[in-house]
């Protein structure tokens, strides 16, 4: 009998043993997937994550886009985008553009839903793209497959286009989208995580 509840009691501190081996092992996992998948939060904006992929992938676009456009028009101004101020100011406006982009979907859903806001946000876009060779210049200019420039450049226009035209449309009129963001932005709840930067409750600022 004490011989069975040796062994059972082995067998359990075992189990807890293994147990928090691969408890450690899946946290270990996980945070190294979650560090180089880039996951990890820049920035929440009323509880929606801002993810360090895609703010650097957009970062990527906007410096591949710049370097391009002064290369055309200007080869020896393009080395201004090397310098330190330079940077942080295209990573301010890339941040503070993501910040804005998250608050006009959102209020875009909450007037006419997610799944209409799609259909509509489809056709703006064929409308953005129609009879222009779009496809062809976006590798070239930004860097990204036509899928991401979708996803990073267009669906972000489209929905700021829908939002710009429904408050046109209104009767009495609001004011424009500028007007339109600055009291969203006043009820937001916007927290900064990327070192160096802030929210003012108006935009992100360089510390």
């Amino acid at each position: 009998m004490r011989f069975l509840k040796k062994y059972c009691s082995d067998y359990w501190i075992m189990i807890k043993f293994w147990i928090f081996i691969l408890t450690i092992a899946a946290l270990f996992i996980g945070g190294v997937y979650f560090i180089l998948s880039r996951s990890y939060p820049l920035a929440i904006v009323d509880y929606q994550i801002i993810a360090a992929g895609d703010f650097y992938a957009n970062y990527r676009a906007s410096i591949t886009y710049y370097k391009n456009a002064l290369d055309v028009y200007n080869k020896k101004d393009s080395a201004t985008l090397e310098s330190d101020e330079v940077k942080l100011e295209i990573q301010r406006a890339v941040l503070d553009g993501l910040v804005e982009d998250i608050l006009i979907a959102q209020e875009l859903k909450s007037q006419i839903g997610s799944a209409e806001l799609d259909k509509i946000t489809d056709r703006k876009i064929e409308e953005i793209i129609s009879g222009r060779k779009i496809r062809e210049a976006v590798e070239k200019l930004y860097g990204l497959s036509f899928e991401e420039f979708k996803k990073r450049v267009l669906v972000p226009q489209a929905k700021r286009e829908i939002l710009e035209g429904r408050l046109f449309l209104q009767n009495p009129p609001v004011g424009g989208l500028d007007e339109r963001l600055k009291e969203i932005k006043s009820k937001a709840r916007i927290l900064i995580f990327l070192p160096g930067f802030k929210w003012d409750g108006e935009k992100v600022i360089i510390k």
